[in-house]
């Protein structure tokens, strides 16, 4: 019993500490979109970010979407995907490593520009269940 008691604390406490880094990030997150949209470049209307595949042409939306990737690191300042920080993200919410490298592969695709790019992915890992980009 007392193997048990400590097993399930044990447990507990990892998932505590995971549970934390998942809530300071999602502050990151909000603090990310609030500056992207206290900048005049990068503002969009929150009714069109909540739409994104019908406003997926939309340059203000684009804007918006690469500022946010860019600053928590998802893409490059150049716009090229970063993999490994990729990676690192979705696994705050997804804890199979299969299928973290599944969900790369289906939705780190580099697009026609780097704003669609954003978009996409942000669109792709939504699609897919990936709860850590819910704040944006």
């Amino acid at each position: 019993m007392k193997i048990f008691l400590v097993l399930l604390c044990t447990i507990v406490g990892i998932w505590a500490q995971e549970n934390k880094k998942l809530i300071a990030e999602e502050q990151m997150l909000e603090h990310i979109h609030d500056e992207c949209q206290a900048d005049p470049a990068t503002n969009a209307d929150h009714e069109l970010l909540h739409n994104l595949a019908a406003n997926i042409d939309n340059p203000q939306v684009g804007a918006h979407m690469l500022c946010e990737s860019t600053k928590v690191g998802l893409q490059k300042p150049n716009g090229e995907l970063d993999i490994p920080t990729i990676k690192e993200k979705i696994g705050l919410s997804v804890p199979d490593a299969n299928r973290v490298e599944f969900l790369v592969k289906e939705c780190a695709i580099k697009k026609n520009t780097p704003e669609k790019t954003a978009i996409n992915l942000f669109m792709c890992l939504d699609k897919n269940g990936v709860t850590y980009f819910h704040e944006f």
